[in-house]
């Protein structure tokens, strides 16, 4: 939707039809259905898309936080996260690619039945070429190839989902862990933090209560070399392994 302070600006109204043009070629089980455009006149637009019961991913984290949930990922958890990496590989698979470019939780919605999708298209973007520049999409979710203005590719989304799956365990911020050295009782500053990102010196944390094989493939997902990230397939593939292994000892947290 267009904000009262936008409607007047070509550039977002040019924005919001590019967001609209790409929800509507997507068609994929775990992205947010679009359902059309209403409007009374070009500058006051908004776009209607299904409605997903559950809120999102970072509110219901937010409320496992509240309600002491135990870290580490259960069934529930897990489903999410390949939600994500389906609909990841869906739009990386297409022709050309659609990176998304703002993965985080806020992004992530859920259903009655916490089955996830994606929404948000606003800074997606078709790959027409081999790679692309220019810093979109939230901070602390940002890939460090982004956040210095270098090339980039899908494997900018890949480095985002390393850090929702480090936001699935421990129901918290990113970076949450590292504090102020002048003040041990406040979160280092944000710039601080994007600095040492991008220089590979800070990486998520996961718990120690976290399956071994997740904490693997987030650490993959985030290093500081995008060509040593796994691809959405094989993040998906990763998981689907996981959750047959632990199902069959139960290696769940309860």
């Amino acid at each position: 939707m267009l904000l009262p302070e936008t409607r007047r600006s070509i550039s977002h109204v040019v924005d919001l039809l590019a967001e609209v043009k790409m929800m509507a070629a997507m068609e994929h089980p775990h992205i947010v259905e679009f359902i059309g455009v209403a409007w009374d006149s070009l500058t006051n637009m908004c776009v209607v898309s299904e409605f997903m019961a559950g809120g999102d991913l970072k509110a219901l984290l937010s409320d496992y936080e509240e309600q002491n949930h135990p870290m580490g990922f259960n069934r529930g958890k897990l489903k999410i996260a390949l939600h994500i990496a389906h609909a990841l590989t869906y739009m990386h698979s297409l022709d050309p690619p659609i990176i998304h470019r703002d993965l985080k939780s806020k992004n992530v919605l859920l259903n009655e039945k916490l089955d996830a999708k994606l929404t948000d298209f606003g800074t997606s973007r078709e790959r027409v070429n081999e790679s692309m520049t220019g810093g979109v999409g939230t901070c602390l979710w940002m890939a460090p190839e982004v956040m210095i203005g270098d090339r980039y590719d899908d494997k900018a989304d890949m480095f985002s989902f390393g850090v929702v799956l480090s936001e699935l365990d421990t129901h918290l911020s990113p970076y949450w862990h590292v504090k102020d050295p002048n003040d041990s009782s406040r979160q280092m500053p944000e710039p601080a933090i994007l600095q040492m990102v991008a220089t590979g010196k800070l990486h998520v944390k996961f718990s120690k209560e976290t399956i071994k094989a997740v904490v693997e493939l987030g650490n993959a997902c985030v290093s500081l070399d995008p060509t040593t990230r796994p691809t959405a397939s094989d993040a998906l593939y990763k998981l689907h392994t996981i959750l047959a292994n632990e199902s069959e000892k139960d290696g769940f947290v309860k």
